[in-house]
């Protein structure tokens, strides 16, 4: 049975972080000193199987008007299973404060985000990277 817990709750190591990344093969040049300072900004969750880090999400946030979600991230194997979206419901009650929270995702994903009140825009997201 999965478990979804506040990083505060259930502290998540920087280098089962990192495994998860690397599994369901996302950011693969991110470290275990970068996850270790983006575990501490913010809300983390983490959807555990026992002692093994099956899900994880977060959010920046400054704690009033805006906060943004980031990393939806399940193993294959616990897709289509609702943990993300324990996950998300998870973050969200966190953020319940928070006038706007927003977040970024792929054409596929709308449905799975709409399903927990998350309207589609039109706005156009623009990066700028060093």
């Amino acid at each position: 049975m999965v478990e979804v817990k506040l990083h505060t709750e259930k502290p998540i190591a920087p280098s089962q972080l990192k495994n998860l990344y690397q599994v369901a093969g996302w950011w693969p040049d991110r470290d275990e000193d970068g996850i270790l300072k983006l575990l501490t900004c913010g809300v983390a969750v983490g959807a555990w199987e026992d002692d093994v880090l099956v899900g994880f999400c977060r959010s920046i946030t400054d704690g009033m008007y805006r906060a943004y979600i980031e990393d939806v991230v399940v193993l294959s194997s616990y897709r289509n299973k609702g943990t993300g979206k324990l996950m998300v419901e998870r973050l969200l009650s966190e953020l319940k404060n928070i006038d706007v929270i927003s977040l970024f995702c792929t054409d596929d994903l709308v449905g799975f985000y709409e399903g927990s009140g998350f309207k589609k825009t039109k706005q156009i997201v623009m990066h700028y990277k060093n």
